[in-house]
């Protein structure tokens, strides 16, 4: 059983946080917990109706009534109040009906459901939706795809399964939406609406869904986190050791690497030298720093090997600081999860903190964004720690403390800045700036052989 500290724990964005931008921690199509439950939406009413088509998909699957899912959240209805850090407005009946709707809406939303759908179901599916399709197209030719979602999912719950699922507007909302922190349900009400609809499933017999509810869903979640992390990173982990969607997502999203190569640099990880604010992009670059786009597991695989700081590429769109700043969220609610994202937004912060720093880096193809300008960019990136108490110092706070330790003592070396300044510009678009910097060497070089000539031929002055 976890400690206290390590419980399932579900926050509200504080003020000084959510000022900087309320719309990162609220839901626009699909609100999910109590905290969301009566306002945040635009469409509550479409919503209710989606998510008790989901309900109607788990009872029909599941050959129960939706009165046993109700006493089962009923069951569990004073665990689940016990995640919620922040006030609770609501009556244990409509936490419960908020439960089960929710708990439905996650399964099926994230394609819990599909391994269990018969295949008389997956062809009744097929068929559906074509008829859907067809129908839509008759009545109206201009059907908004709120609309194209609420047939689809009409025809999950007469047995097309899952597969309706897959309107493009219904995953984008439910990918926006399902991994915010304030809009979450504790995982276990998911866990045990699965184990109740799996109980007395033909297919589940067979072993399609005795993997449990955490292998069902995390392809959905893997297809989130893809342009984040690359790959699954060992085992799912089993569903009791996860809080809620945004904490699955968070595993994700873990640094796969040791960031430093320690006999290549020479500086041993958790050394003496203190780390201080990182020094810009440009700046690095004019201390001989090197950048290079890596091609690694998840982005927050930063390594420095000789003079070469290795960044993986960060795809920057519309949704990047939204699902960053809910998982920074979750870090400073739980820090026993984990810091590697507060970390890794603090790196970036600094090193791109200018539309110079980010221009440079989308150069070297660290950064690839779909914004109007570099600046953007950059404000996103410092936005991202607004509010956020961050020791670069502290080794379980900053598990990138080598690359500013290395990057620190790379630029105090002794080197002339001269030969410094020569690497850094070796590449300059202008030749006629290099040629005449060695000429003033050479120059200098030729009046100190003359000065030691004269003095030679003449030693008494």
């Amino acid at each position: 059983m976890a400690s206290e500290q390590q419980q399932c724990h579900i926050y509200k964005a504080p003020d000084h946080i959510r000022r900087s931008n309320p719309d990162q921690y609220k839901p626009l199509a699909f609100p999910v917990g109590p905290y969301h439950a009566r306002a945040g939406v635009a469409a509550p009413e479409k919503a209710r109706r989606i998510k008790e088509q989901c309900v109607g998909e788990v009872v029909q699957l599941s050959g129960r009534s939706r009165d046993d899912f109700l006493g089962l959240m009923r069951s569990v209805l004073d665990r689940a109040k016990r995640c919620y850090a922040d006030e609770i407005d609501m009556d244990d009946g409509a936490l419960e009906e908020m439960l089960l709707l929710d708990g439905c809406f996650v399964l099926v939303s994230l394609r819990g459901t599909e391994r269990l759908v018969t295949p008389e179901g997956s062809r009744k599916a097929e068929t559906s939706a074509e008829e859907s399709s067809e129908s839509s197209d008759d009545r109206c030719s201009n059907c908004s795809g709120e609309d194209d979602v609420e047939s689809q999912m009409a025809a999950a719950s007469n047995g097309a399964g899952n597969a309706a699922v897959v309107d493009s507007w219904h995953h984008f909302n439910v990918a926006r939406d399902l991994f915010l922190m304030e809009n979450q349900i504790p995982f276990f009400v998911v866990q045990k609406i699965y184990e109740l609809l799996i109980k007395n499933h033909p297919y589940a017999e067979r072993g399609v869904g005795g993997g449990g509810v955490v292998p069902a869903v995390e392809e959905y979640v893997r297809e989130v986190m893809a342009v984040y992390a690359k790959g699954a990173d060992g085992a799912p982990p089993p569903a009791d050791h996860v809080h809620h969607l945004l904490h699955l997502s968070h595993m994700h999203l873990r640094p796969r690497i040791h960031p430093i190569g320690i006999s290549r640099c020479g500086f041993a990880a958790g050394g003496a030298l203190a780390v201080g604010r990182l020094r810009r992009a440009t700046q690095l670059h004019e201390l001989a720093v090197r950048f290079r786009k890596r091609d690694a597991g998840s982005i927050l695989d930063v390594a420095f090997r000789g003079g070469v700081l290795e960044i993986p590429r960060l795809e920057v769109d519309g949704g990047t600081w939204r699902q960053m700043a809910n998982l920074v969220l979750l870090e400073k609610a739980s820090p026993h999860v984990g810091l590697y994202v507060t970390a890794y937004c603090a790196f970036m912060s600094q090193l791109a903190g200018t539309a110079d720093d980010v221009a440079l880096l989308c150069e070297r193809g660290v950064i690839e964004h779909h914004l109007g300008g570099d600046g953007d960019v950059a404000e996103g990136l410092r936005r991202l720690c607004d509010g956020v108490i961050f020791d670069a110092n502290d080794d379980a706070c900053n598990y990138l403390r080598p690359v500013y330790q290395a990057l620190e003592e790379h630029c105090r070396r002794r080197t002339p800045r001269l030969i410094r300044w020569l690497g850094a510009h070796a590449s300059c678009p202008n030749p006629w700036m290099v040629l005449g910097v060695l000429a003033i060497i050479a120059l200098l070089c030729f009046i100190l052989q003359q000065l030691q000539h004269a003095a030679l031929r003449n030693p008494a002055t």
